[in-house]
């Protein structure tokens, strides 16, 4: 089991996701709230496990992020999953309202994983 590694409370946001695992399928979600080290998603699919490895691919406005991620928690509705690396630059982006801070450059922000 994973240790929680969450070190302040979530946000929520109005976002959606695409949610990959192992190129074998893609499913859209919208996601619940959010902090550095993860995200609550909501979606009814029920095909996830706990463990399961996930990629997530985030859009917001003109920045994309490729973010790997572990499922922690999933129930009928919803999927807890923790970022293999914190992700604070995504948080900020996707909290904070419109032109209250600067806008990060454009571009693709891919997070590759560290081996284990």
């Amino acid at each position: 089991m994973q240790h929680e590694r969450r070190s302040g409370r979530r946000h929520p946001v109005l976002l959606s996701v695409e949610l990959c695992q192992s190129g074998k399928m893609s499913m859209r979600c919208r996601v619940h709230n959010i902090a550095p080290e993860g995200m609550l998603l909501e979606n009814g699919s029920g095909l996830l496990s706990i463990g399961s490895k996930i990629e997530l691919q985030v859009s917001w406005a003109d920045c994309s992020w490729t973010i790997p991620a572990t499922v922690t928690h999933c129930n009928t509705n919803c999927i807890g999953v923790m970022f293999n690396e914190r992700q604070p630059l995504l948080f900020r982006t996707v909290t904070q309202p419109p032109g209250s801070i600067r806008q990060p450059a454009t571009g693709q922000h891919s997070i590759i994983a560290k081996p284990s």
